[in-house]
This record gives structure tokens, sequence and C-alpha cells, in this order.
């Protein structure tokens, strides 16, 4: 299979709106390959990056699934016909987004898709299974899964704790099985209608966010709590999970700027941000923020103890069953224009317990 030298990909558009365009198929570096794309998850940053951020004739898209159509010089990570899923930064460049028929990307940042790992499903590994990774592993210094297990650890009252606030999100719903596939016992919060499926999916507590007392029923019932990922990130939530922590506090990641009443609430807990787009080993602002090489370099390092084709932490656990990433509801398929109906859902907040997925 060879690449066109001709594709179409969905850019942003005059009036904060996108559009499908004719471009140049991507031409990778060294290190990078060229992927046909097949399937793409949708995620809140998608919409964000459209209507509050990118200027015009960026291609947007973040998750991915596809065949290598052309492998790198330098990271012989991956074969030419291989499956593989990861993601992009979308809307922060005119020659690479997922929302594409072929994208580039690093070859060490892609995941090997096991044989029985449906397309749409493997998209999904993207921001939600990267932001989880650098999350709970790296921020948080939880102890990594094990790349050699068949079978999921046991589980005792003993075990290392972990709070993942609004597990039914993307990223939480890939946060509790990374968690539970590393030994921890894991709490949530969710709405009722999502316990048992978060259960399932290795969650050993699951408690109503609605109700007001959960943060102090979960710091009173787990004293040696002191590690939450809060998968929200605004409305009050950073300050919820900032009390579910046990007594001597600990550390909460956010998705998004600290917040000052989350900040100044305890004084024994740290509130530190995660932003998975610097585990693709680029430079770059966002917003007010400065990314420099040194954090990004450090943060693809990481990221490539899960990624590196078949041979990371996610294509082992994927392997062996011991995590099956999100759920998901395949909204569309054909052309990309198709793909705003299932942005315009996220932006209305029409999405809950599911990731949308799109087959090209």
């Amino acid at each position: 299979m060879s690449a066109p030298t001709q594709m179409k990909a969905l850019f942003s558009a005059e009036g904060k709106t996108a559009k499908v365009q004719d471009t140049s198929v991507p031409k990778p570096t060294e290190e990078e390959i060229l992927i046909k794309n097949e399937a793409v998850t949708l995620n809140p940053t998608d919409w964000k990056h459209m209507r509050l951020m990118a200027e015009p004739g960026l291609i947007l898209g973040c998750d991915f699934a596809g065949t290598v159509v052309e492998t790198s010089k330098t990271h012989n990570t991956v074969n030419k016909g291989d499956k593989v899923a990861g993601f992009v930064h979308g809307g922060k460049y005119a020659d690479r987004g997922s929302f594409a028929e072929y994208l580039k990307t690093d070859a060490r940042l892609v995941v090997t898709v096991p044989q029985d790992v449906e397309v749409e499903r493997a998209a999904s590994v993207g921001v939600g299974g990267y932001t989880a990774a650098q999350a709970l592993f790296q921020r948080l210094g939880l102890n990594l899964p094990s790349q050699t297990a068949t079978e999921l650890p046991q589980i005792s009252p003993e075990s290392p704790q972990v709070l993942i606030w609004s597990g039914s999100t993307s990223v939480g719903q890939w946060a509790i099985q990374l968690g539970r596939a590393a030994g921890y016992h894991v709490i949530t919060t969710a709405s009722p209608k999502n316990h048992a499926i978060l259960k399932k999916m290795g969650a050993a507590e699951v408690y109503d966010y609605r109700d007001e007392s959960v943060p102090e029923k979960i710091s009173k019932g787990h004293p040696r709590l002191n590690a939450a990922l809060d998968c929200i990130s605004e409305n009050g939530t950073q300050s919820l999970a900032a009390r579910s922590l046990g007594s001597k506090g600990g550390k909460v990641v956010v998705l998004l700027k600290p917040e000052k009443e989350a900040m100044e609430l305890r004084k024994e807990v740290e509130i530190i941000h995660t932003l998975a787009y610097t585990c693709l080993g680029k430079p770059f602002s966002y917003g007010r923020a400065e990314f420099k090489e040194e954090q990004v370099h450090a943060d693809r390092d990481f990221i490539i103890k899960f990624a590196n084709g078949n041979q990371g932490i996610f294509y082992h656990l994927l392997k062996n069953k011991l995590i099956t990433g999100n759920r998901i509801k395949v909204f569309g398929q054909g052309k990309l224009d198709g793909i705003l109906e299932g942005l315009d859902q996220l932006e209305k907040g029409q999405v809950s317990g599911e990731k949308l997925a799109f087959t090209l």
C-alpha cells in the first residue's frame, strides 16, 4: 500500500467552524511514520480547539487508529501494514491532525493494535489513555502495571488506593482500568446509572458524585488515600477531590488549570496540572503556558513506556485483555464532514459514559 499525494482533511475555518478541504498528504520526518487513517474518536478538546483556540487552516482531531503505510528511518518500532493507534495535537498544525485520511506521528508514540481489538476501540487509547497513564504513573508516581502478568493482580484491604473523580469520563474509564491493572484499590465517582459499568471495568467502590457528603465519606473511610485524579477539573471538582483525600493529604492531578480555591483548601494537598500534549515531545504554547523542550522530551520519554509499538505497556494489557479501553458508540462513517455531528453532541453535553467514534 502506498500513499497518494493528495487527501481530504477537516480544517478549522473562519467563524469558529470547520470544513473539509483537499490538501497534501503529510511528509514524515525520519522519526515519523505515515498512517492511513481508519477510525477516530472524539474528545472535548476537539470542539474546544474548533470554537475557541484554532486559527483557520489547521487540521483538527487528536485520536486515531489506522495502518502504517510508511515506516520511520530511525525507529523500527512498527512495520508497514501494522495497525496502530495513538493521538496527535489536533488544531495546532496545518499538516498534522487525526480528522484526515492520512496523518504522521513519531513512530515511538503509537501503540500496535492487537488483532482482536476493533479499530474504533483502539482509537480511544489516544487522549484518554495517554492522559490517564501520564497522570497516574508520571505525575502521581503510582507503580507501573506489570508487562509480564497475564491476569489482574489480587486486591486486598492492604492494597494501595487511588481516587478517580468522575470515572465515567473517557480519561476516567482508562484510569480505572490502568489503576486496577497496576494493583490499586480504585475508588471512583459517577452517576448511579454508570456504577455497574465502572465496577466491571475495575473500580472497587463507586460513589454518587451528586451526594454532597461523598468527599467526607471517602476521606473518613480511606484514611490512607493520598492520590487522586480529577477527570473533570472544573466547577468545583478540584476541591471535591482534595477534600476526599485522607487525613495526611497527598496529591491531586487535574486536567485543567489548578483552581485557587482548591490549592488553598488543604496545605497538605498538592494540586498538579497535567496535559497529555506534552508527551508528544514537541514544544508548544497553550494559552499563556509555555511547554519547553526539556519538559516535553521528558514526558515523551516516559510515555514511550506505554506506547512504543508492541513493546509498551498498552499493547501488553490490551493483548491480554487486562484493559479494554472506552465504551464506544460509533455515530458515523464515510465523509469527514460527518464528524461535525459528533462534535456538536460533545459541545452540547449530550454524551455520557461513552466515547464517540467515527470510521473513515
